[in-house]
């Protein structure tokens, strides 16, 4: 496989990783703050908050380790038996 290929795979994993997480969280603690703001009840919309920005926090700090995970795996030349 050539350098160009495994780039567009990586792209496109990255990408589906990305849609796959966005999502779980706006299920999860999106849905959970709607819920919350319609009922008025202030302590649970401020909890909620909280999880909803921890979540995206979590996730980012996971998409920058992966990352760099891959770019030093990427770098790293590969041996090929011939």
């Amino acid at each position: 496989m050539n350098t160009q290929s495994r780039s567009n795979e990586d792209h496109s994993s990255i990408e589906q990783w990305a849609m796959n997480r966005a999502h779980q969280i706006v299920i999860h603690q999106g849905m959970s703050l709607v819920e919350a703001a319609q009922c008025l009840d202030r302590k649970r919309m401020s909890s909620n908050t909280y999880a909803l920005r921890k979540a995206i926090m979590d996730c980012l700090v996971e998409a920058l380790k992966d990352g760099t995970q891959s770019a030093s795996a990427m770098a790293e030349p590969r041996i090929t038996e011939s």
